[in-house]
């Protein structure tokens, strides 16, 4: 960082770490024999993008119309739109189906209809399946309508079946490598149960914690995480990665230091890191702080105990807060980059994202 006295939050973006996870995944799908479809949600930045791009990356997953229309303009034209369709994304995907190869989730007969009737080009679509996060799409055991969604595809000549999606949300209730597994052995038997019935269909996973640890993907063909090109404090956590992969951080002014009260403010609220927490012995953390001394990244006893819009409170040993700001570890870095304008690398490059919904 060119500026060592930030006057507001700046996010703090590792392009060298960055770019490891990127290979890193690209190499697993690679040696698995997956179609990977990384998920551009969590850096919505077209320059982001490109490092992809120099891996051979050709296809994309993105959760709205607007973030699909963004990566389209800087030239890619395969995308997956992982969000249940509805009747007001219609409009934009006329458009890109226009000139781009889309993959759409529905949950409906009528979906594939509606679909069908306003899209002029072909188009694919995902059955998302729920195997137990009940987060969204169709349970797994519901083979009729599974079944009436496949056959009305086949009616309709710009609409093909492409298969099923699975983002497995309890994964990130783990707290080791050992439980992602354990967690998400359930889905993956479904998956191996599946294919003996619908032998064409894709099989594709989302979640970052199973991407991240499994190395057995014999049933998957694609994988969709996101969340691994930066990591963050959840992840290590959760056993996915350790704290020198993390490649995102957050730089927050300090404002002022109690220590009769052991606390310390931070410019740094909700609004700039999210409500997100890791709850470790009843506290709840919302960031870790961190020391970062050149390719080392240690864990330091701070850490962001409490929110508000604007500022947020930090509790530890606050007799070592020595400098003006503070290099905090996100919780969730999908939404702390969500809720930022842009990047700053190590050498003070700035790097430009869109706010995206």
């Amino acid at each position: 960082m060119t500026d060592n006295s930030p006057h507001k939050p700046v996010l703090l973006l590792d392009e060298a770490r960055c770019k490891k996870n990127i290979e890193r995944m690209v190499q697993k799908a690679t040696a698995s024999n997956c179609d990977f479809r990384p998920h551009f949600k969590t850096h919505q930045s077209a320059r982001v993008g490109e490092w992809f791009r120099e891996k051979s990356i050709t296809g994309i997953t993105v959760s709205s119309v607007s973030m699909a229309q963004y990566f389209h303009e800087a030239g890619w034209n395969d995308i997956t739109i992982a969000f249940p369709f509805f009747k007001g994304q219609i409009d934009g995907l006329k458009q890109l189906n226009r000139s781009c190869k889309l993959r759409l989730f529905v949950n409906s007969t009528d979906d594939v209809r509606q679909l069908s009737e306003s899209l002029t080009n072909e188009f694919r679509v995902y059955i998302e399946l729920n195997t137990g996060s009940n987060r969204s799409g169709i349970h797994h055991e519901n083979t009729p309508q599974i079944n009436s969604i496949i056959e009305t595809c086949t009616k309709f000549e710009n609409v093909q079946f492409h298969g099923f999606y699975v983002h497995h949300g309890d994964t990130y209730k783990a707290r080791s490598k050992e439980e992602i597994t354990e967690l998400i052995a359930p889905t993956l038997s479904i998956y191996k149960k599946m294919n003996v019935h619908y032998p064409e269909a894709k099989f594709s996973l989302g979640d970052t914690p199973s991407a991240s640890v499994l190395t057995n993907f014999d049933d998957i063909d694609e994988l969709t995480p996101g969340n691994f090109v930066f990591y963050d404090w959840m992840q290590v956590c959760i056993g996915s990665c350790t704290l020198n992969d993390v490649a995102l951080f957050a730089l927050l002014p300090v404002a002022q230091v109690s220590k009769e009260i052991n606390k310390a403010i931070i410019l740094g609220g909700a609004v700039h890191m999210s409500k997100d927490f890791v709850e470790v012995d009843d506290a709840r953390n919302y960031g870790q702080v961190v020391n970062i001394a050149g390719n080392e990244i240690t864990p330091v006893p701070l850490y962001l105990s409490a929110l508000s819009q604007e500022h947020g409170a930090v509790s530890g040993n606050v007799e070592t807060i020595t400098g003006n700001h503070l290099v905090v570890c996100p919780i969730h870095s999908c939404l702390t980059a969500n809720l930022n304008g842009h990047y700053v690398t190590r050498d003070g490059k700035i790097i430009e994202k869109r706010i995206l919904s």
